[in-house]
């Protein structure tokens, strides 16, 4: 793509970055923002951990901190760094996760014409492999075949209906105001494809810019082919970001109606636990477990979950008292 000569006036472009105890992360980030040949006005740091160098690089970079005591989760994180981006009159959000960086100087300059021009709800750019740019860091689905190479994907301008968020996505104020903020009660995984698709019902386009690009460690690592890899199944590495996953992908099927999808991870989830020399019983009735806690709506954080899962014994009944009246 070609460079764009900076707009005029100057654009209200807050950025939002979520980080949680990753300082080299967030300090490449940061780095890379400064970079930008259209400097956004704001950028918000939402700390979710208690990492103390966290502060000082935010500091040194002067940009906002926000420390919560709470650990939000992603969703929460982008939440309230959205809410706090739009009460600072911010006309355009750019957000990030901690591990994502823009790879062009005109990253932001590119986004942002294609937003005026087209008036997309979500712009973002084509998310690439941190360790391999050739490849994207996740697959885009296109023509009924799962593509992951740049040079294939690349082939169009923009994809419509496609969008890996929260790396770099551009979004102007209206669409957080007409669709609401990431849904807090999905703490991580899962948050993203809940509030793309809420956009997409109501209304809102969502595409990817593919001459823009981001990089983002590889999705595909979580990925394991599974019947002969017909299908892929994400598994994450340990077990708190399973159990997220797995419910909120639940919640996601019931909420937008995606019974198809929820029916192929029986299959997927099956032949994953279960079709191998030594079955994996365990992992699927954790499956089976955090797919009813999101069948049933039970959201929230890990407290939550585990109390929602493990609930107390109930409470044995309670003795009347019976009182003798004596003559």
């Amino acid at each position: 793509m070609t460079a764009i000569k900076p707009m005029s006036p100057r654009p209200r472009v807050a950025v939002v970055i979520v980080t949680r105890n990753r300082p080299q992360e967030l300090r490449r980030l940061l780095l890379q923002l400064e970079h930008q040949s259209l400097p956004p006005s704001d950028v918000i740091v939402v700390d979710n951990g208690d990492c103390p160098l966290t502060a000082r690089l935010c500091i040194d970079a002067a940009v906002l901190h926000l420390r919560s005591e709470a650990n939000l989760g992603g969703a929460g994180g982008f939440a309230l760094g959205s809410l706090m981006a739009l009460a600072r009159g911010a006309e355009w959000l750019w957000l990030w996760d901690d591990d994502g960086w823009p790879r062009e100087a005109d990253c932001l300059a590119w986004l942002l014409d294609r937003q005026r021009q087209g008036g997309a709800a979500i712009v973002s750019p084509l998310v690439l492999d941190a360790e391999n740019a050739a490849l994207c860091a996740f697959p885009f689905r296109l023509g009924g075949r799962r593509l992951l190479a740049r040079m294939d994907i690349q082939r169009r301008p923009v994809i419509q209906g496609q969008v890996h968020l929260f790396n770099g996505a551009l979004m102007p104020a209206a669409t957080f105001h007409r669709f609401g903020m990431p849904d807090t009660r999905l703490f991580i995984r899962g948050d993203e494809v809940d509030f793309m698709l809420r956009v997409m019902r109501g209304g809102g386009r969502v595409e990817t810019l593919t001459g823009a690009t981001a990089c983002h460690p590889s999705g595909m690592k979580e990925a394991k082919p599974v019947l002969g890899g017909l299908l892929l199944a994400a598994v994450p590495p340990d077990e708190l970001r399973r159990g997220m996953m797995f419910r909120n992908r639940a919640h996601v099927a019931r909420l937008h109606h995606r019974w198809a999808m929820l029916g192929i991870d029986v299959l997927r989830y099956g032949a994953y636990f279960l079709a191998r020399r030594q079955p994996d019983w365990a992992g699927f009735r954790h499956w089976i477990a955090s797919t009813g806690l999101g069948l049933r709506g039970r959201l929230g954080g890990p407290a939550v979950t585990a109390a929602a899962a493990n609930p107390p014994p109930a409470a044995a009944p309670a003795l009347k008292a019976t009182v003798h009246h004596h003559a």
